[in-house]
């Protein structure tokens, strides 16, 4: 009986302890957190509040005369949605095999599909980790934002947004 006393009380201080809000007497950091993913071997981050869902591994419909970087249209809740293929994106070889991933984009209203090769984590980035200056090729500076230290690239919404209008368009 006293084990059975002792064990509840153990779990009624670690509930209290973990519904306890941490204080922190450091400044606001402004840190903004990014979805991690992985594509080929690097990985890369997109602004949390721009994805709107992280879909079941999925292969899109292939689009007959589309553009090389769709990889094709996807049915979403009863919606198509066009698919944009981040290796040819950003100018890699396609995948020969795997279970590719997609994740919606949301931005303005419109949803786009991103295929990538894996979902990695949620990371919070603080601007000054961000480093934007140019150590970044010139031709990806308006897909991607910047980097921090250890190679995350984050990359521009904007950017995938603006490519999936030119592919209409054109």
């Amino acid at each position: 009986m006293r084990a059975a006393q002792a064990v509840e009380a153990v779990w009624r201080e670690r509930a209290l302890r973990l519904s306890e809000r941490p204080v922190s007497t450091a400044p606001a950091q402004k840190a903004f957190p990014v979805l991690v993913l992985g594509v080929a071997k690097e990985r890369y981050g997109i602004h949390l509040p721009d994805v709107a869902e992280v879909l079941p591994v999925m292969r899109p419909t292939a689009v007959p005369g589309a553009a090389a970087v769709f990889a094709g249209v996807i049915n979403v809740h009863g919606e198509i949605r066009p698919v944009i293929d981040l290796r040819r994106f950003l100018g890699m070889e396609a995948a020969a095999d795997g279970r590719p991933r997609v994740i919606l984009l949301r931005k303005e209203g419109r949803e786009l599909g991103l295929q990538i090769d894996s979902v990695e984590h949620i990371r919070w980035i603080r601007p000054q980790d961000l480093d934007a200056s140019g150590n970044l090729d010139a031709g990806w500076s308006r897909h991607v934002k910047g980097s921090t230290k250890d190679l995350l690239m984050l990359l521009g919404t904007e950017a995938l947004f603006a490519e999936l209008l030119a592919g209409v368009t054109n």
